[in-house]
């Protein structure tokens, strides 16, 4: 009887783990609390390989709720490619192979080896996309949501062979604070 109750406690957690939110089955949408979060405006800064840089990331549902869309524009020109970073990414969701995935879109266009293309694995606060360079190299770009001080930090690394590499992309994202001018009463 032990044995039942267990197998049973230990399918309903691993269903809960694995499994959207609820309104995910009656509408078909894609929903999900943790990237609820990312929703909105935000600044970030950030180090890309040693350089400091910052940005705006603008992040919506999109296509009747199907998508997430993450919109990044640097404030900056990047050196290395002489224009500002710009970057579309729709994060979704297979119902069937019950898995994210992701759909990206940059400066670079369809010169990256990943193509675009990723899966993306949630843990807790953590979303983990990870894209395949290649045979044997991997990116892994971790989302974190800090609920304590209502911030997301995205860290990116390579890994070659099965080896982690340093972290070549740091991100600290901060809610932008609404314009003063939305919060000032309409006069007549």
């Amino acid at each position: 009887m032990k044995k039942i109750c267990f197998l049973f406690l230990f399918t309903l957690i691993a269903i809960q783990m694995f499994a959207q939110n609820k309104a995910d089955t009656i509408s078909g949408q894609f929903h999900d609390d943790l990237l609820d979060h990312l929703v909105g405006k935000w600044n970030v800064t950030s180090i890309a390989h040693g350089s400091p840089f910052t940005s705006v990331i603008d992040a919506k549902w999109v296509l009747n709720h199907q998508y997430l869309h993450v919109h990044l524009k640097s404030n900056e020109v990047i050196p290395w490619w002489h224009v500002q970073m710009e970057y579309d990414e729709f994060i979704g969701y297979n119902h069937n192979s019950k898995r994210y995935v992701v759909h990206g879109m940059s400066i670079e266009g369809d010169e990256d080896l990943s193509e675009g293309f990723c899966y993306g694995y949630r843990t807790g606060n953590e979303f983990k996309v990870v894209a395949k360079f290649g045979v044997d190299s991997l990116v892994v770009q971790r989302f974190t949501w800090e609920p304590a001080s209502v911030s997301w930090n995205i860290k990116s690394n390579w890994v070659i062979a099965g080896k982690e590499g340093e972290v070549f992309l740091e991100m600290k994202l901060v809610a932008a604070k609404p314009s003063s001018k939305k919060n000032k009463p309409v006069s007549k």
